[in-house]
């Protein structure tokens, strides 16, 4: 993990997903700048939830929220 270096977005799908979600937390904590949400839809959070998928892309995406290196 230690080779990632850039910001890093990881959406987990909450409860109803198969990805165990404290296993998507602790990779976030491994990434030295990574962003966790979670979106409640499952395993496919871009189809179920698109609008709160794209809405978290943007954010994340934001050149107004990354500091400069």
């Amino acid at each position: 993990m230690g080779r990632i270096t850039m910001p890093t977005l990881l959406i987990g799908g909450g409860p109803s997903s198969p990805i165990p979600q404290e296993q998507i937390a602790a990779f976030a904590e491994l990434l030295p700048d990574a962003r966790h949400i979670t979106v409640d839809a499952g395993h496919l959070v871009h189809e179920t939830r698109p609008e709160e998928f794209l809405a978290a892309v943007a954010e994340f995406l934001s050149p107004a929220d990354r500091t400069p290196s």
